[in-house]
């Protein structure tokens, strides 16, 4: 489960999940992701602050505990621009493969970028 801390901050919240409104589901959805995924918040979020020519840019071991809290919070089309709004500044965010991504504006050529990390040489589609 992508965020196992629902029930109990509903439960401290005072929600009903059966009747939240717009910005009690937000705050729940928020609150859940900074509990159950924090080194993936923590990451995107000091990514959002960098600068340069490569700012924003990670990789990570799909593998590793980061890798699974990054891959958790990028496939959730329900997550993902609550995350880009409320940890990374409103900066949108790019996820290729299973280990790469980008806090910012997008790389000029996406779809170059995800063979590159499926065949090489950034990354592998075993990897």
């Amino acid at each position: 489960m992508s965020l196992p801390s629902i029930p109990t901050i509903a439960r401290e919240k005072g929600y009903a999940l059966i009747a939240l409104s717009a910005t009690q589901r937000e705050a729940l959805l928020v609150e859940a992701m900074r509990r159950d995924l924090p080194l993936a918040v923590d990451l995107l979020h000091r990514k959002a602050h960098e600068n340069g020519p490569e700012a924003g840019e990670w990789l990570e071991d799909p593998n590793s505990p980061i890798g699974k809290q990054l891959i958790r919070l990028h496939a959730s089309d329900a997550l993902r621009p609550l995350a880009s709004k409320h940890f990374c500044h409103g900066k949108p965010l790019t996820f290729v493969n299973c280990c790469k991504g980008k806090v910012g504006d997008p790389p000029a050529d996406l779809l170059d970028l995800q063979i590159k990390t499926q065949a090489g040489p950034v990354a592998f589609a075993d990897c």
